[in-house]
């Protein structure tokens, strides 16, 4: 009997340990996402513009990119946690970490669900305060947040925020390239919404397949630390043998 447990638990061990590597990736990649958006200087200066509105909405974002480099780092913390449990067979921080994974995964259903609820409204949200900033700036002639916003016109392949007809009562100097060149293309409102449809069921893909890898790093530290109630040495063992041969220590 002792040897199948000590069989189940190392099989647990090792899931667990397996897991919380697809944890170390997931952080990283949230990491590298919050990252990319704070450093494109073009989407970040229109966002500060839209954040002075006074939109509650869309300071929350603005937010975006803080929430996804603290979810990052915060995956990271929690795969440094279940991984320390698993390999002392330590009960206390298995049972932290499960219960960390359980309210991690409400946030995250949560969240997707806001999302769905904000997919309808994002016209409200962008396309007057977009418009505001740009009709303040060619009225006052600011190049910075005009350069800006021709800058996410060339990215987002559109032109004004409804319409080329938005620059109709301005100079043609103030009009920008991608305007000149396709007129006919998409308000910058429009394609802003068409991008967060495009990638909505990518998103809510990739948080499926988030939710069941937690899933099942819940179900694992839960069926390895009831493992460990029985064991003789279950609150705090050493750590598997390969380990102690790379340390060079016997435990």
């Amino acid at each position: 009997m002792g040897k199948e447990l000590s069989c189940g638990v190392e099989f647990m061990r090792g899931v667990l340990l397996f897991l919380n590597a697809l944890f170390v990736l997931i952080g990283l990649a949230l990491l590298g996402i919050g990252i990319y958006i704070k450093v494109d200087t073009n989407f970040a200066s229109i966002l500060s513009k839209l954040a002075t509105d006074g939109s509650f909405e869309v300071k929350t974002l603005g937010f975006l990119a803080f929430v996804m480099i603290g979810g990052g780092i915060f995956t990271l913390i929690i795969a440094l946690l279940g991984c320390i449990g698993a390999l002392w067979n330590n009960r206390c921080l298995l049972f932290m970490y499960a219960i960390i994974l359980i309210l991690l995964m409400i946030l995250e259903l949560v969240a997707f669900i806001l999302a769905l609820v904000y997919k309808g409204k994002l016209k409200n949200l962008f396309e007057e305060p977009l418009f505001k900033i740009l009709h303040t700036a060619l009225e006052n002639k600011d190049n910075k947040t005009i350069t800006a916003f021709h800058d996410l016109e060339n990215s987002m392949k559109c032109c004004g925020v409804h319409n080329k007809s938005d620059y109709d009562s301005y100079t043609l100097d103030q009009e920008s390239k991608r305007c000149k060149e396709h007129p006919d293309s998409k308000g910058c409102s429009q394609a802003i919404i068409d991008l967060f449809s495009k990638n909505l069921p990518i998103v809510g893909g990739t948080l499926g397949g988030i939710l069941i890898v937690e899933l099942f790093g819940l179900i694992g530290a839960c069926v390895l630390a009831a493992a460990l109630k029985n064991s003789p040495k279950s609150y705090s063992s050493p750590p598997p043998r390969m380990f102690s041969k790379l340390s060079g220590r016997n435990y």
